[in-house]
């Protein structure tokens, strides 16, 4: 905060409304219409624009020329406007019409301006335009209309070529926008910019997206969006798992893949001596090749459908978050389940840090929650010289 005896310092719009000139052009409309939007005026910034034709035959210092607020209910004082603009005094124009309501000098502090407040805002850039030193018209008609403004206060034909010069201006703000995905994101992502990233991903369609986002520790649309290459590609190699995984947990992550389990085998798929199936030619005996079509024993060991993920060294906090039924164990199987698919079963091993594990204390200070003996405590006699990697437990993706 700022000392008592000094002045507050303006915001990002006071200073924009005083001095224009220190703003460049696409970065002004951008301030402009984020500030009309808080007033409920989103997606109208630019109707609420009007850019004029500069009169001023001088070099262009900056983009911007001038820029001046109409309240509502304020008479149009296009005699100074015209004359200032004439003169190039723009910016003490601009300055006047942001502290006429309040009565301040331009040496005193900003008037707050209300959103609401504002009818119009008159803006000329210096750069594009059908008149002044760069318009696409001969300096002659600059000249000529400058003169009657002064002269004979008549504004009629600049009035007249501000509806052309308005719409050439507009469109070329639009097209600037239209083809930076950084600005798009700043006016309408929920309605346009997050919908399009995320149909590259295959996450178009809303009801998908809000089951993902619903369930505690879900993935927010702006993370989907994000690592919208990863989840396109139909497969997905180890390295890449582990750098989504590691990108949105902020833990460290390791994958090992390849690992071995036994499975049991069903009833029909077991071999057994003299077993007979019915055919169409009667009953005939199964027969099989041991090793490739029968199989001893009850269980088989496989190693192409699971993986370990490895999260950790971690300290007690994240831990616990990992445990399950914590949102960051909801988190890790929504992005398995997405990057992966369903075909899958995922081994998690945590990983505490040494000098985060604890020993085991019966007292009435630790409630029970605080302590999960196997999980987050251990027992011992001595301080722990290694990480404890005691913690494992499975998701099922398909669950």
């Amino acid at each position: 905060m700022p000392p008592a005896q000094r002045r507050a310092a303006a915001g990002v719009i006071e200073e924009l409304l005083q001095n224009p000139q220190q703003f460049g052009f696409f970065q002004a409309i951008r301030l402009l219409e984020g500030w009309l939007a808080e007033g409920g005026q989103s997606g109208q910034g630019l109707s609420r624009l009007n850019f004029r034709n500069s009169l001023s035959l001088s070099f262009p210092p900056s983009e911007i020329e001038s820029l001046v607020v109409q309240r509502h209910g304020e008479p149009t004082d296009s005699n100074r406007a015209g004359s200032a603009a004439a003169s190039g005094d723009a910016a003490a124009l601009a300055l006047d019409a942001v502290l006429a309501a309040s009565g301040e000098a331009a040496n005193d502090a900003p008037h707050a301006l209300h959103i609401h407040e504002v009818a119009r805002i008159d803006l000329t850039p210096a750069f594009m335009g059908l008149l002044g030193v760069t318009g696409a018209l001969p300096l002659y008609y600059t000249e000529t209309l400058a003169q009657r403004e002064h002269h004979h206060k008549d504004r009629a034909a600049r009035a007249f070529l501000d509806v052309f010069s308005h719409r050439a201006v507009a469109l070329f703000y639009q097209a600037w926008r239209k083809h930076r995905l950084a600005v798009q994101y700043e006016g309408a992502q929920r309605q346009r910019f997050l919908p399009e990233v995320l149909a590259l991903a295959g996450l178009g369609q809303r009801g998908l997206r809000e089951r993902l986002a619903g369930a505690s520790g879900g993935v927010a649309d702006e993370s989907l969006a994000f690592h919208a290459g990863a989840l396109q590609r139909r497969t997905l190699s180890a390295r890449q798992l582990q750098q989504v995984l590691q990108s949105y947990l902020k833990v460290p992550v390791r994958i090992e893949q390849f690992v071995g389990r036994w499975y049991r085998l069903p009833d029909e798929a077991r071999g057994h001596l003299g077993m007979i199936v019915g055919g169409r030619a009667g009953q005939v005996p199964t027969t099989g090749v041991l090793g490739r079509s029968a199989m001893l024993g009850e269980r088989v060991w496989q190693r192409d459908l699971r993986m370990r993920v490895v999260l950790g060294p971690l300290d007690r906090a994240d831990l616990r978050r990992f445990l399950p039924g914590g949102r960051g164990a909801a988190a890790l199987k929504s992005w398995l389940t997405m990057l992966n698919g369903v075909a899958l079963e995922y081994e998690v091993n945590l990983t505490l840090q040494r000098d985060e594990v604890q020993g085991c204390t019966l007292s009435s200070h630790r409630t029970p929650h605080e302590a999960r003996l196997g999980w987050d405590t251990f027992l011992q006699t001595r301080p722990a010289t290694q990480d404890r990697s005691d913690v494992h437990y499975d998701i099922h993706a398909a669950a």
